[in-house]
């Protein structure tokens, strides 16, 4: 039977089973400058278990709901969302914090 060092009466397989929880990002936003103008950008917040899919696929999905299609009001790449209206940003913050 393993102990743990320091505790000589605790079996290491009272641990087995047990995991983390992913850590979770924090939502983050900041400006970009392109030759199209300035865009604000949200990041989703994010841990390293969560696909492409759940978490980006949704959020693109609301804003073609709300915005239209993806062009020059806003974008998404890389996991980032980029508005040109700033009114926008909060809206997607808002709705995804």
């Amino acid at each position: 039977m393993a102990t743990i060092p320091g505790f000589p009466n605790i079996s290491t397989s009272v641990f087995n089973g047990i995991t983390l929880e992913p850590e979770l990002a924090p939502m983050s936003k900041g400006t970009a400058k392109s030759w199209l103008g300035e865009f604000h950008w949200v990041s989703l917040p994010v841990t390293d278990k969560n696909k492409y899919d759940d978490i980006v696929t949704p959020a693109i999905e609301w804003c073609k709901e709300h915005f239209g299609k993806s062009g020059s009001r806003w974008f998404e790449k890389d996991k980032k969302f980029y508005f040109k209206d700033d009114r926008d940003v909060t809206m997607f913050i808002l709705r995804y914090s």
